[in-house]
């Protein structure tokens, strides 16, 4: 039996509300992600990602690191969080491939720590 890798809905930030005051948040970022985070009062980590056509006009590009997004946010720690957090697409992350999913997880853990400290 396979299982879906797919996030559950209480993994996924749908609401625009919920993007926007994300995005008014505290963020951290390097040159291929910029991640805002907030805290939040549901029982888990939610995930939103920014990724557009002007920074990447492909949909097989933008689809792509989608997958890649949501696979580190999958497979770490972060999940547990009660936070929201929305990954922005910056343009360097179009013109590199190898070292995306390795800058993820780094954000990602700075995040972790970030929230742990406060």
């Amino acid at each position: 039996m396979v299982t879906s890798a797919k996030l559950s809905a209480a993994h996924r930030l749908l609401s625009e509300d919920g993007f926007d005051r994300t995005v008014q948040a505290e963020n951290i970022a390097d040159k291929h992600f910029r991640i805002f985070f907030a805290r939040n009062n549901k029982s888990n980590a939610r995930l939103g990602i920014i990724a557009s056509k002007k920074i990447l006009p492909g949909a097989v590009d933008r689809n792509r690191i989608k997958r890649v997004i949501r696979e580190a946010f999958r497979q770490h720690s972060i999940k547990a969080q009660k936070l929201d957090i929305v990954v922005m697409v910056r343009r360097a992350c179009a013109q590199e491939t190898g070292v995306r999913n390795v800058n993820l997880e780094i954000l990602l853990t700075r995040v972790e720590n970030r929230c742990a400290e406060s």
